[in-house]
């Protein structure tokens, strides 16, 4: 009898690359057209946001303009009214003693200012206070029966629309007769709400 031989077979695995593997597969190059489209979508944002930008800057520069007086911009200012030239002098005749004065005026800013001008003379060295106020009035209207300035009533000054260009003002205050001479003389601005603009005194 023949004896019969087995044969073995050995199987060996390989194993078979990765095609899933995203780190083994080469990216596709970009396309000219593709590269163009995204720069121009890419430009487009950008003007865009700036376009945005700059309307918003601009709205908000408008609205900050029509916002601004100019004429109250300079009622704000210490500097709003300037002097120039100022003068006074005391004159005496039968009628009675009185104080002449004269003195320029002007904006520092090229706008017109409607305000009312008073002038208010004093005594203050000396144990009797005395006042005198141009225009004349009595007590109560924009200074007080001891002197003090007020300006309750604009209307009661003298009125005048100011400018950038001089002003000339004159003033007379009477003198009580035998009292001692008014030392210090303030010019005030009040414009028509009552606001003491500028308060500028003078030594004489």
């Amino acid at each position: 009898m023949r004896r019969q031989t087995q044969r073995s077979v050995v199987i060996v695995a390989t194993p078979l690359p990765d095609h899933g593997s995203a780190a083994t597969l080469p990216r596709p190059m970009p396309t000219p057209g593709a590269v163009s489209r995204r720069d121009r979508i890419a430009a487009l944002l950008l003007l865009l946001l700036l376009g945005g930008g700059l309307a918003v800057l601009l709205v908000r520069r408008a609205a900050f303009d029509a916002g601004i007086d100019p004429v109250e911009d300079l009622r704000m200012q210490r500097d709003a009214v300037l002097f120039d030239r100022f003068s006074a002098r005391r004159e005496r005749s039968d009628e009675g003693d009185r104080l002449s004065l004269s003195l320029r005026l002007r904006t520092s800013a090229a706008v017109s200012l409607p305000c009312f001008v008073f002038v208010v003379a004093r005594r203050e060295e000396s144990t009797t206070y005395r006042w005198g106020i141009w225009p004349a009035q009595p007590p109560g209207l924009a200074i007080t029966a001891s002197g003090h300035f007020h300006a309750a009533t604009p209307a009661a000054g003298y009125a005048v629309t100011l400018s950038d260009a001089w002003e000339r003002l004159t003033a007379v205050i009477p003198h009580p007769p035998g009292d001692a001479a008014f030392d210090t003389v303030s010019v005030y601005i009040v414009d028509p709400g009552g606001r003491i603009l500028v308060a500028r005194p003078f030594r004489i």
